[in-house]
């Protein structure tokens, strides 16, 4: 066997372990987006039910989480019209959460969570819409 034939499968190796670092997680870098709204119900304080008041909840912060990350990566805040938007995101498994005041829970506040998955590099994915309430 010649030299250069036993270099062979060193360069094959070599090859595929820098094509798999290649790999992008999910994260900043690309060209899609996830959008959403956050929505507020405002409850009573003495009775405890919804008082019929409902609007888009302005400057709400939201946060996002990149793939199996444990905590947040980033976060924004909601417009007049309680729309948020991440952009630059590559493909990939996205949690986006707000936080909901609650009359009961301890510290007062539990999280509204949405998973999404951007599969096209350029698209934007809609989250929907997160519920809050208002106490």
């Amino acid at each position: 066997m010649t030299r250069s034939h036993r270099l062979w499968p060193l360069a094959l190796l070599a090859a595929s372990s820098v094509f798999s670092a290649c790999t992008k997680a999910p994260g900043e870098g690309g060209k899609a987006s996830i959008t959403g709204k956050v929505w507020a119900v405002k409850y009573s304080r003495t009775t405890g039910q919804p008082t019929g008041v409902e609007y888009w909840a302005q400057d709400a912060r939201v946060f996002i989480v990149y793939g199996d990350n444990e905590f947040h990566d980033d976060d924004t805040r909601t417009g007049p019209d309680g729309l948020f938007k991440f952009s630059w995101l590559r493909k990939g498994r996205y949690t986006v959460y707000t936080y909901s005041e609650c009359n009961t829970c301890p510290g007062g506040t539990f999280a509204v969570y949405r998973t999404v998955e951007i599969t096209d590099k350029k698209g934007n994915v809609d989250a929907g819409t997160l519920v809050i309430e208002d106490w």
